[in-house]
């Protein structure tokens, strides 16, 4: 009984929180998963080629568990963090061996040109999605379908070698949707009811953003060097 009481009362204090602690605690929890994955890149430069494609179906399963916990009430949310830190780090260990890549074909530049502009412009973007007045939860679809056939792209560019005009296209497209996303997701946020029990998901909507947009622009700027 009492342990049923003490569920209740958490349940009832995650509700109640205030949006602006719900806020707060997303945003640290966003620069943590940024920090695990930072050390995930450092680790993933000294594994195999072979790992990688394990390792991003890996990252599917975790993002794919991430929103099945979300959308299934019964399920502990807690399992947000576990699966938001293995995420995070799953996903350094792949961006790893990209920004060595980079910084191998001297492209040093334009990664800390791409992650300098990163941070500016999700800062400036976070202030105008919080900021603005207009509910923009319909953008929500239009963004999807963008993705979707963002993903699907860039897909076929996998097995079909592409211009440098279109793979800039492609790289300037996505710097803009991520952007957009930006906007959207901070905008929700303030918008709609929000618990502490979200912030797993929050955040790692935020650490997609970040870096998707990271590193489209990196692709623009290593293909001005």
């Amino acid at each position: 009984m009492e342990e049923m009481n003490r569920t209740v009362r958490q349940a009832t204090a995650n509700q109640a929180a205030p949006k602006e602690v719900v806020m707060q605690r997303t945003l640290n929890w966003f620069v943590i998963s940024l920090l695990i994955a930072s050390i995930g890149a450092g680790i993933g430069n000294q594994l195999s080629p072979e790992l990688y494609f394990p390792l991003l179906l890996t990252e599917i399963i975790l993002l794919v568990a991430a929103f099945i916990v979300r959308a299934n009430k019964s399920a502990p949310k807690v399992l947000g963090y576990p699966i938001l830190i293995a995420f995070a780090f799953v996903s350094g260990l792949t961006i790893g061996p990209v920004l060595t890549h980079y910084f191998a074909i001297g492209a040093g530049n334009a990664v800390l040109m791409a992650f300098a502009t990163t941070t500016v412009s999700f800062i400036a973007f976070a202030v105008i999605g919080a900021k603005v007045k207009k509910d923009l939860q319909a953008m929500g679809k239009i963004l999807l379908i963008a993705l979707i056939v963002l993903v699907v792209v860039t897909l076929f560019g996998m097995f079909i070698p592409l211009t440098s005009g279109t793979s800039t296209i492609i790289s300037g497209a996505g710097a803009l949707l991520f952007s957009l996303y930006i906007v959207y997701d901070f905008n929700q946020m303030m918008k709609r009811t929000i618990t502490l029990d979200d912030v797993p998901i929050l955040a790692l909507n935020l650490y997609l953003d970040f870096v998707n947009l990271f590193l489209y622009l990196l692709r623009l700027f290593a293909g001005r060097d």
